[in-house]
């Protein structure tokens, strides 16, 4: 096995996180299926609006097999980002990979100029 990478979000892992968040979430919180779409919105929005230079977002990846997600968006005013869409499959926990993509979001926030950083 190769060590796990975190690599730019690309439009084609959209379907991916739409799927692992909908089935995650109904799994341990008994989310219905109106969750589904709404990571779909999310992941849409992103996809046509973000800018580059204040929102990001990373895959977690092993062998060519999708492990972990997440975004940094902006938020509700110049100095505050959104953390989103944070996951990260369960056979790939407990590895630090949860800390390694928090840590990699936390430095583009800071870079990007960001005094605060709120989950949703």
């Amino acid at each position: 096995m190769t060590e796990v990478r975190l690599r730019p979000f690309e439009p084609d892992d959209a379907d991916w996180i739409v799927e692992r968040h909908a089935a995650l979430y109904a799994e341990s919180e008994g989310f219905d299926g109106t969750f589904g779409p709404l990571v779909a919105g999310i992941v849409a929005e992103f996809v046509d609006h973000a800018d580059p230079a204040r929102e990001a977002a990373w895959i977690a990846e092993q062998d060519g097999r999708r492990l972990g997600s997440i975004f940094v968006v902006h938020g509700r005013d110049a100095e505050s980002a959104k953390l989103r869409l944070f996951l990260v499959v369960a056979e790939a926990r407990r590895q630090g990979l949860g800390r390694r993509l928090l840590d990699t979001a936390m430095a583009f926030a800071r870079d990007a100029g960001y005094r605060r950083m709120e989950l949703w």
